[in-house]
């Protein structure tokens, strides 16, 4: 065996090398975007859900007026709660749609879900803004139909309610924390 030959196989070893670490970092960019669009969707779910929640909300209004009649103002209120608040999340659920990795680069969809994370608090923070008036003033509402099963009814919705929002947001939370991990990751790896 000569040196030219030794030099060849070398060579072709390396081109081997080479070609297995492209194939590498396809196959882990396409794990990553799988995974980025598998979060990506399961958080579009979620705020869909929350959508419908938001838009049936104020059925129930209506079949609790015709049982203790409640005043306009309040219908118009809680109402207009829920009109706001489906419109906030179908806004956060666009700006999810619109994280893309097969059209963003890893860059802009860490800056698009950065986005995404600032307006969930602004969100948030709306929605603490109307719903505690709204609280007080349905409780109030309540209060002056003076039926004591009403109060612990809506005291025992409160606390029901609170739970469950607790959890959707901190599986939002992880949801949103998750796709920013996967888009970090999938930025580092091609940083290498």
């Amino acid at each position: 065996m000569d040196i030219d030959e030794l030099k060849s196989q070398w060579k072709s070893m390396e081109l081997r090398i080479d070609r297995l670490e492209k194939d590498n970092k396809q196959l882990l960019s396409r794990i990553s975007s799988d995974r980025m669009k598998g979060v990506r969707g399961k958080l579009i779910a979620r705020y869909r859900a929350i959508i419908m929640v938001c838009v049936l909300s104020p059925s129930w209004i209506v079949l609790m007026d015709k049982m203790w009649e409640f005043d306009n103002e309040i219908l118009i209120i809680y109402t207009f709660f829920f009109f706001v608040m489906a419109l906030a999340n179908y806004y956060m659920c666009r700006l999810i749609e619109k994280i893309d990795s097969s059209v963003m680069s890893i860059k802009e969809a860490l800056v698009a879900t950065a986005k995404v994370e600032d307006t969930r608090q602004k969100v948030k923070l709306l929605g603490w803004i109307l719903a505690v008036p709204l609280t007080i003033i349905m409780f109030d509402v309540f209060q002056e139909i003076g039926h004591p099963e009403v109060i612990y009814g809506a005291c025992a919705g409160l606390v029901i309610g609170g739970v469950v929002g607790y959890l959707v947001e901190r599986k939002t939370r992880r949801l949103i924390r998750e796709l920013r991990q996967t888009l970090a990751d999938a930025l580092a790896d091609d940083e290498e």
